[in-house]
């Protein structure tokens, strides 16, 4: 990427994912269109794995209530085996129900933001000329935050694709090793420990039923996997947005010239700018807040079972563990990440404004310059609802609190 930016290249990764889902939840002016029948297409698929994702929830919780007849320490097993799962698939529905119930102030967010965007002669003419424009030589840097955006969330992309390959492709590595292994008994293995209702004693050994099964199974992973993404992605890019006006914002606050003859107009426009931004974060918080809570809840019991359930099963099994634990660890580093860097972002603001040379500007100038300092000592941050902020210290928290909820089930165990 060179040269001149669009809200497009931003958008990349959150377009790529909604793709994966055959969603299209936004009607805003940049949108993508699509013909009558390829319209149709996506919605039936759609529906296919949203259904899917969210039955899955209720099959593994039909699994567990069905009776088994296995040991205590199996049936542990079993529980955090199937909580585990069950919390990547709650996560992605709530990712999708906050993604559709929120679509229309998402899609009015987005098109806030498209105005805001530099247009592309702000952008040539920024680039290209010797003096300033509104105290600033490059008003926005679009081409840093682009690239930052776009690689923090290609890696995030391939390490879930991965996830999501090794997670559907370990059955059929099952099957093929026993099918090839004399004296094994041949069966079938799921993903998960999921009830379907064609699932019974007497079709148990059918391939058609394991067949069914494994497609419902791989079409629910792969539209949570999307979800759970785009709901990422979606809050990076309207971040992102917010950490590149707050660092135009610190930009000409530090270098506008307290004593120049445009110098209130110039404030008045940074302080008018600085409030949009402001109502701005507090709708993503609005929008989002939902999803931060079920994540955050969800993350902090879903690490220790998929840890345990690690500890307790086969290898080839301890490994398919091993990558849903690294994929909560990863989004949910992903949001704390996120809430950090805009945080630390309108941060900047305070002390922009501070070490400028507002002392040389007159009475109107400092006053408006006192009111634009004191705003800016309230940090911006995201929240779930009012239980914590997105941080990277609720992330340590939520670490801390997996391993005791770990230890806890180990000491079960024994």
């Amino acid at each position: 990427m060179s040269g001149v930016f669009s809200m497009n290249h931003f958008l990349k990764y959150p377009n790529f994912t909604l793709d994966l889902a055959w969603s299209n939840p936004f009607a805003w002016s940049g949108a993508r269109q699509y013909g009558y029948h390829m319209l149709w297409i996506r919605r039936l698929l759609f529906t296919f794995g949203a259904a899917n994702l969210v039955y899955q929830n209720f099959g593994m919780m039909i699994y567990l209530c069905m009776p088994h007849e296995v040991s205590n320490e199996s049936t542990i097993g079993q529980i955090t085996e199937t909580g585990g799962i069950m919390g990547l698939t709650m996560v992605g529905a709530s990712n999708m129900f906050v993604m559709y119930w929120h679509a229309d102030r998402i899609a009015l967010l987005l098109e806030k933001f498209q105005r805001l965007f530099p247009t592309k002669q702000l952008q040539w003419r920024a680039k290209h000329a010797n003096g300033r424009l509104r105290g600033v030589k490059f008003p926005h840097s679009v081409e840093y935050f682009a690239l930052k955006s776009n690689k923090l969330m290609k890696i995030a992309t391939t390490a879930y694709l991965f996830a999501f390959s090794y997670y559907n492709s370990l059955p059929i590595v099952e099957y093929l090793y026993e099918s090839l292994t004399p004296g094994v008994e041949l069966k079938y293995h799921y993903q998960s420990n999921t009830w379907y209702p064609w699932q019974n004693a007497h079709n148990r050994k059918s391939f058609i039923a394991f067949l069914a099964a494994y497609i419902c199974q791989v079409q629910s992973s792969l539209t949570g996997v999307a979800f759970i993404m785009a709901a990422e992605f979606m809050l990076c890019f309207f971040i992102t947005q917010l950490q590149m006006h707050f660092d135009y914002l610190a930009n000409a606050l530090e270098t506008i010239d307290a004593a120049g003859e445009n110098a209130n107009e110039e404030l008045k426009f940074l302080i008018h700018h600085h409030g949009r931004l402001l109502s701005y974060s507090k709708e993503i918080n609005a929008i989002f807040n939902i999803s931060f809570l079920v994540n955050i809840f969800t993350s902090s019991i879903a690490i220790c079972l998929m840890g345990f359930s690690m500890v307790m099963i086969s290898v080839i099994h301890a490994c398919k563990y091993c990558i849903g634990l690294l994929s909560f660890i990863v989004f949910t580093f992903f949001i704390c990440y996120t809430g950090k860097e805009l945080t630390d972002a309108s941060d900047k603001l305070l002390y922009a404004a501070f070490y400028g040379n507002w002392y040389e500007g007159d009475l109107a100038y400092r006053k408006m310059i006192l009111f634009l300092i004191m705003r800016c000592r309230i940090p911006t941050v995201l929240r779930a609802y009012k239980f914590t902020t997105v941080s990277m210290p609720t992330f340590t928290a939520i670490l801390r609190s997996s391993y005791s909820l770990f230890t806890f089930f180990q000491a079960m165990g024994k």
